[in-house]
């Protein structure tokens, strides 16, 4: 691989870090930031609703975007704009100002990784891409604890405008730095823009959620992240529950889940080698559900530690295989596809939050781990089916 093109997707990689940072980075702020406005928790969580509703929303702007407009270029102006939507909130006045600048910043940072992925899509050649393309989730996976660990540390120590003021400088930093690079001509500029008018972009994309080439492996985003979240959101809930953890104890394996994508990002290439295509998905989904089975039989909390970082592992495993068959199934149209998936994957995330939610409402939560143990291993067959050699 080029060392220019070795540069970009640093870059990139960094964009995407800082992108991850922002979407967790007020999760340990609630309580903190309640007590500065003197509002209540629920209206404060509006900072992180109104990013992630502003993030999903904007895939369906920026998929055709991609595809009209050179996505280095969207990239680079992406990452300037969540510098301006951080800097706004690091300088709020008021709690209103800040969730109308981390609703910027949600629009903003929704560019970056989707356009990432496609722009990877473009410059790594098919036998390479899905290990590119794991060591572009290092860069997430990282920037999500860090998001957390600086919103944390801020907060507990009355500095939570630092914790933006920090993101500001690391987006000013990335976006000069793409700037910088913009000089390398092809290899920031991608394929060819397409001419198609908007319209016949949103048609073609309607197109997609239907196709047979295309729609098993966009259903299996949506299937997949309806059996993983729900279980991540209440696996704190269930540990306290069951073991009596303390909520700070409880939150480790999260952090640990976060270590078994690092974990397979580091070994990608080599398991991309040695295993058969079809069964890579297949095995990465009996991961997960083997990590669902351990926690509903564990007898020591030590043991759900352990099967969070295998969930991990074979999450971000499932999770490389159906982006590189979406780059696989739509070549032409690259960003609207990426954009498509990640949509269906944030829908298919609130959907398995809720129904989880509702069961555990029920005190039911062992149901929640029992239906991703059951519905992993038949997703993976499903997804083993969509495979198609590089």
């Amino acid at each position: 691989m080029p060392s220019e093109t070795r540069q970009l997707l640093f870059l990139l990689t960094l964009a995407a870090f800082a992108s991850s940072a922002s979407f967790r980075v007020c999760d340990p702020m609630l309580p903190g930031l309640a007590g500065e406005f003197a509002a209540s928790t629920a209206k404060v969580a509006l900072i992180i609703t109104g990013f992630t509703v502003a993030y999903g929303a904007m895939q369906l702007i920026y998929g055709p975007l991609g595809e009209r407009f050179e996505r280095f270029r969207i990239i680079t102006l992406a990452t300037a704009l969540c510098s301006v939507g951080s800097l706004g909130a690091a300088l709020a006045p008021s709690l209103e100002m800040l969730t109308a600048c981390r609703i910027l910043t949600g629009v903003a940072a929704a560019g970056i990784i989707p356009m990432s992925l496609a722009t990877v899509s473009e410059l790594v050649a098919a036998d390479q891409r899905q290990a590119t393309l794991a060591r572009l989730f290092s860069g997430q996976i990282l920037g999500m604890v860090f998001g957390q660990v600086l919103g944390g540390v801020c907060v507990d120590f009355g500095l939570w405008r630092l914790a933006f003021g920090v993101l500001t400088g690391l987006y000013l930093l990335i976006a000069f730095a793409l700037r910088q690079k913009a000089h390398l001509g092809p290899a920031t500029r991608g394929a060819t823009p397409s001419t198609d008018s908007m319209a016949s972009l949103y048609r073609t994309a309607l197109g997609m959620l239907f196709a047979r080439e295309t729609r098993g492996v966009m259903a299996c985003f949506f299937v997949e992240a309806v059996l993983v979240f729900g279980v991540l959101a209440f696996l704190p809930l269930y540990l306290h529950q069951r073991f009596a953890l303390a909520l700070s104890e409880a939150t480790l394996p999260l952090m640990l889940y976060g270590a078994g994508g690092l974990l397979f990002s580091s070994v990608a290439a080599r398991l991309g080698r040695r295993m058969n295509h079809r069964a890579f998905p297949v095995a990465a989904a009996g991961l997960v559900a083997l990590a669902n089975v351990v926690a509903l039989l564990a007898g020591h909390p030590g043991w759900i530690f352990a099967a969070a970082l295998l969930s991990g592992f074979g999450y971000y495993q499932l999770h490389s295989a159906l982006l590189f068959q979406i780059t696989q199934r739509a070549p032409t149209m690259r960003s609207l596809a990426l954009a498509l998936s990640v949509s269906l994957f944030f829908l298919g995330q609130s959907v398995g939050v809720s129904a989880a939610g509702w069961l555990v409402g029920q005190g039911r939560i062992t149901l929640v781990f029992a239906i991703a143990a059951l519905g992993m291993p038949l997703l993976g067959l499903v997804a083993g089916r969509q495979i198609r050699p590089a």
